[in-house]
């Protein structure tokens, strides 16, 4: 039973209903303020698990070559035009102003976070929910922000994000056997580089299209597997 994962979700559709909720009451200056914070925390976040890696050379080759892929196949751009597509569907559309960059940054915090991976596989190899109930507190808040500035679209990413991490949970025994604990690390790594560029995003240093550095993950696992098989 995926106790960590459906809590984590729970969090993250609570947070958005809550700050879609009360929003309104929010004045601009605050969420302006909200929203640098917010980029500040995913900053400390990816970097709190980039200094977790193994080995560094493995995850920044997954990274370059992961967002070269990404970029060559126009990810960000097909997942932008998903993303105006699903919220066109929704009863209470966006209005003209909404950003949809922020959203597809949001998008990609909470669906392809290496710490959300991680949990996740560690719970279905061990059982052990602990990492992800520990995410749900600060995803519940992350979520409590963007609702407030992006609305009820907020809830909406609830459900490719449930289904990517039931997905990993199911395949969390297959996977277990072939991935040793270096390999996990160095994967959790190359999600806070993709949490780090986040969080640079959202605070409005620079942007960067964080969707085209998903890639990285799958080649995260099996570059960290044969740099562990070099005589270094």
């Amino acid at each position: 039973m995926p106790v960590g994962v459906l809590t984590l979700c729970s969090c993250v559709l609570l947070g958005s209903i809550l700050g879609c909720l009360f929003g309104r009451y929010v004045p601009q200056t605050t969420r302006d303020y909200l929203n640098t914070l917010l980029g500040f925390s995913g900053m400390a976040l990816g970097i709190n698990s980039i200094v977790k890696a193994t080995a560094m050379s493995p995850v920044i080759l997954a990274v370059v070559v992961g967002s070269a892929l990404g970029e060559l196949c126009g990810l960000e751009r097909r997942v932008t035009a998903l993303a105006s597509k699903a919220l066109k569907a929704l009863p209470l559309r966006p209005g003209p102003d909404f950003d949809m960059e922020r959203y597809i940054t949001a998008v990609v915090l909470f669906c392809f976070s290496g710490l959300g991976f991680y949990g996740t596989l560690l719970e279905a190899m061990s059982g052990d929910p602990s990492i992800l109930l520990s995410k749900s507190v600060l995803d519940f808040c992350t979520a409590l922000v963007f609702a407030i500035t992006l609305g009820a679209a907020t809830a909406l990413i609830t459900a490719p994000m449930l289904c990517i991490l039931l997905l990993t949970f199911a395949l969390g025994s297959w996977v277990a056997p072939l991935t040793t604990p270096a390999m996990l690390q160095d994967f959790m790594a190359c999600g806070g580089v993709l949490t780090l560029a986040a969080g640079l995003r959202i605070s409005g240093i620079k942007r960067t299209p964080v969707t085209n550095m998903i890639p990285s993950l799958i080649l995260a696992l099996p570059l960290s597997w044969l740099w562990s098989l070099l005589p270094l």
